[in-house]
């Protein structure tokens, strides 16, 4: 508990939060999408001119996959219905999905060193901190502020984790193939545009989904 507190602090959750309480739950609700728009749907415009390529955004999805497994240990620490149950999926959510988002990341690392970043890069750090904002957001407005942690189940905590895995953990294996295969620019882009679609496509999902965890008035 004492490590959930720190990522916490860390974070800026408990900031965040003081913050939220003073707004309506519908402006909360509109933050939140819209920084999860501007995390995980604008990088296509640098991608699209020429600034990023795929190992770029490889190394962003692993920051993306990285937040969420942060969001989903707090969430699991700090949830109210918490049971025997609860524990031993925390540490096996830490163990499997913890570790195998450690091999992919290293793995995009690998990649970007080989292939080099791009010219444009510092474009995706906007983005970025964006991003690192829709989570700690999500927490501080949704889960605390909103009692969201008082709602939710452990299904509901776990399942955003393994949606988020399962393209990171394809785009990683496609993009070492395309990578280390030499495969056409044209491919690559290809492969990007669907990465970024469907980690936009599951962030606004579940940003729309995480509204019906709040407890009614």
């Amino acid at each position: 508990m004492a490590l959930v507190n720190e990522l916490a602090r860390v974070l800026g959750i408990n900031l965040l939060a003081s913050f939220a309480a003073r707004l309506p739950a519908r402006v909360g609700t509109s933050i939140q999408l819209m920084l999860v728009v501007a995390g995980s749907l604008l990088p296509l415009w640098p991608l699209y001119r020429g600034w990023v390529q795929l190992q770029d955004l490889l190394a962003y999805a692993a920051l993306w996959m990285t937040l969420s497994v942060i969001s989903t240990l707090i969430r699991l620490n700090t949830m109210t219905r918490r049971s025997p149950k609860t524990r031993f999926f925390a540490l096996h959510y830490t163990i499997m999905i913890g570790a195998l988002s450690l091999v992919s990341g290293a793995w995009a690392v690998i990649l970007l060193l080989e292939a080099g970043p791009s010219g444009g890069w510092f474009s995706l750090i906007p983005t970025a901190c964006a991003l690192v904002l829709a989570n700690a957001w999500s927490l501080a407005d949704g889960w605390f502020v909103r009692g969201g942690n008082r709602a939710a189940k452990l299904w509901q905590v776990l399942l955003p984790g393994y949606l988020r895995f399962v393209p990171v953990l394809g785009a990683t294996i496609s993009g070492a193939v395309l990578i280390l295969g030499d495969a056409p620019q044209s491919y690559r882009l290809i492969a990007a545009a669907v990465l970024m679609l469907i980690i936009a496509g599951i962030d606004i999902t579940l940003a729309v989904a995480s509204v019906r965890l709040r407890p009614g008035p």
